[in-house]
């Protein structure tokens, strides 16, 4: 089932799906399944790997290497847990390093939105940064899957990050941020 969902995802982005299974062996003899599951798909000129681990280490992880011509501004946004959340008791579970003003601005009002939902009924927790390693800009995003129904997340990640791209891709970021907030 898991599968069958995965593969339709990625057909829906006129993606390629790949699944790799194998044994992860311990010192001790014990072995334990690992499924790999990968999504690969571009959306105007930009490259999205998602990469999901199930067995001994449940985790997905998802680049998105921009374009050349796309400059990314260094971010970075961390989860609050909810457990933190009850002592702090902030509107958001999200926190945003950004010294760009426009683009936390978009972040915090825009982006995060996709998954305001999703953040209060599971233990959904990514972190999120951008790297900028000379020729290849890329943003991250990592997150367990300790929460049940794991799998339909990952279409508000696709969206997210079709998001984030669409605005890195605008002028929005050259405005002053008066008129940036007055017209978002």
């Amino acid at each position: 089932m898991t599968t069958t969902k995965l593969k339709q995802i990625a057909d829906n982005e006129n993606g390629e799906y790949s699944i790799k299974e194998h044994k992860r062996v311990f010192t001790d003899g014990s072995r334990c399944p690992e499924i790999e599951h990968k999504i690969q798909f571009s959306y105007t000129e930009c490259n999205i790997e998602i990469l999901i681990s199930t067995g001994f280490k449940e985790a997905a992880n998802i680049n998105c290497t921009l374009s050349s011509y796309i400059q990314s501004l260094d971010f970075e946004i961390e989860s609050i847990s909810p457990f933190i959340n009850l002592f702090l008791r902030k509107k958001s579970r999200f926190k945003v390093k950004c010294r760009h003003k426009n683009f936390k601005y978009f972040l915090e009002n825009k982006a995060l939105i996709i998954f305001e939902e999703t953040m209060k009924t599971k233990n959904f927790a990514p972190n999120i940064f951008s790297k900028n390693n000379g020729l290849h800009n890329r943003i991250v995003m990592e997150f367990h899957l300790a929460f049940s129904e794991w799998v339909e997340i990952f279409e508000s990640v696709i969206l997210f990050f079709k998001t984030i791209i669409d605005e890195l891709k605008s002028d929005n970021r050259f405005i002053s941020s008066t008129h940036y907030k007055e017209n978002n």
